[in-house]
């Protein structure tokens, strides 16, 4: 788990309650809410930074930015998963 979000996205709807999800906030700083939150985007998009950036409601340019902040940070974000559409792999 990083920070609030599990590996695999961020925790079900149907698992935590509001006042539990602010529960699991509290200690994390907004920058690492937010980090954990476009990270977590990001893979559930399959690393797509046009779609992920559509779903946070950013600019493409933004996410970029952030990535790249990320990165050199030493994170490890999600690249972007290119499908062969004639080979269906």
């Amino acid at each position: 788990m990083i920070g609030w979000i599990w590996e695999n996205g961020a925790v079900p709807n149907a698992l935590v309650s509001e006042a539990g999800l602010i529960t699991l906030l509290i200690g994390q700083t907004v920058a690492e809410v937010e980090r954990d939150l476009i990270i977590a985007t990001l893979r559930s998009c399959n690393g797509n930074r046009t779609r992920a950036a559509k779903t946070l409601d950013i600019a493409v340019r933004t996410l970029r930015n952030k990535i790249n902040e990320y990165e050199a940070n030493g994170l490890d974000i999600p690249a972007p998963v290119h499908l062969d559409y004639f080979t269906n792999q």
